[in-house]
């Protein structure tokens, strides 16, 4: 490994989360990438994020059937690597256990020592002292239908958490196979926030909960205005999730994982979908899909990504993103170890690494 990394303001930092360990790659231009393993190797990462609020930490989510699960931090860049003086880990006694740890959610930046995190059996997770110390949520740990989650195929998993910028005491967050669920009193109550996404696989397609949502994400100048990305179908809601409108429309599929926005555009939302069965690209060509309008019209992305008929590819719902860049930089990683990268909002795309590791996540930053 070569430290430390020499990144200058302006500079783009991918933390890519991997099957066997933790990538950073990186460009001072969006032009050429260079490829750093760091010193976290070996172990599933499913989620990992550089938190500029103070100073510049990186959090992942380390994961190993054999060693356990564990939410680490480091302070040089991946260099070295620290535990938690109390880590996530649930009572004794409780009849229940660390399975994995699925994202790690920085707070608002107004609580900039404020960090969240979302694992399997799904339960929230907070952090006021930067990662330092961590505590559960009880009020989602103790919602009265609890009992009755059942896990989606990737487990009892709670991988997307939004912090309302707008209100501190709303949040949102999405359960794998339960659905939305919001507060609006800092997470002393949690209710459903489900209605019109469908569960297909139920006698019941239109249940209170028990879908599985693959993704949620917010818009940053409408925090009213919500985008899923689920099982059975692509949704957007705008009045924070009391109700949800299909906008799949010209979408080849109803499934899929991830979902990215750009920021300075909002209307602007990027995804892949898959098909279903063989979670991979549908016909012979990995495309990213965008609309321009919130979901009223979809249009293929297809500019240097690969096609053929050996071509099989996903991504995963932690796989795809965007960086804070004029214009927005998106970034798409394969669960086959690609990683593609577009510096012109999707019109073009270049393979920026390869003979990575299954790619599960990919989150940017643009160093401050």
């Amino acid at each position: 490994m070569s430290y430390p990394l020499a990144l200058t303001p302006g500079s783009v930092v991918l933390s890519v989360g991997t099957k066997r360990g933790l990538f950073l790659v990186t460009s001072p231009d969006r032009k050429t990438w260079t490829v750093t393993p760091t010193a976290l190797d070996g172990n599933r990462v499913y989620n990992a994020v550089l938190d500029q609020r103070r100073g510049q930490r990186l959090f992942a989510a380390d994961n190993n059937d054999f060693f356990g699960s564990f939410l680490r931090y480091s302070d040089d860049l991946g260099q070295t690597w620290r535990q938690p003086e109390r880590g996530i880990a649930f009572p004794e006694g409780g009849g229940l256990a660390l399975k994995n740890i699925w994202i790690i959610e920085p707070g608002r930046d107004d609580t900039p020592d404020t960090v969240y995190a979302g694992v399997d059996p799904a339960s929230l997770w907070v952090s006021e002292d930067r990662g330092v110390t961590w505590r559960m949520n009880e009020g989602l740990a103790a919602h009265p239908t609890r009992a009755e989650w059942n896990p989606g195929a990737g487990g009892l998993c709670l991988h997307s958490i939004i912090v309302d910028r707008s209100r501190p005491e709303r949040m949102w967050v999405g359960i794998s196979a339960v659905g939305v669920l919001r507060t609006d009193d800092g997470g002393q109550s949690w209710r459903f926030a489900n209605k019109g996404t469908r569960a297909s696989f139920l006698p019941d397609i239109y249940p209170e909960f028990g879908q599985c949502v693959h993704r949620v994400i917010q818009r940053p100048d409408r925090p009213e205005t919500l985008y899923q990305q689920n099982h059975c179908g692509v949704y957007r809601s705008d009045n924070g999730g009391d109700d949800w409108r299909d906008i799949q429309g010209s979408l080849p599929s109803e499934f899929g994982f991830p979902m990215a926005l750009d920021p300075r555009d909002p209307d602007t939302v990027f995804t892949v979908v898959e098909e279903g069965q063989t979670r991979a690209n549908i016909a012979e060509s990995f495309r990213v899909y965008r609309t321009r309008d919130g979901g009223e019209s979809w249009e293929t992305l297809t500019n240097g990504l690969p096609s053929g008929s050996s071509v099989r590819l996903g991504v995963l719902r932690h796989g795809m993103c965007v960086d804070g860049s004029d214009p927005c930089g998106v970034y798409a990683g394969t669960n086959t170890g690609q990683l593609f990268a577009s510096a012109d909002r999707g019109d073009s795309w270049s393979l920026i690494a390869d003979y990575l590791p299954s790619i599960y996540s990919v989150t940017a930053a643009v160093i401050a």
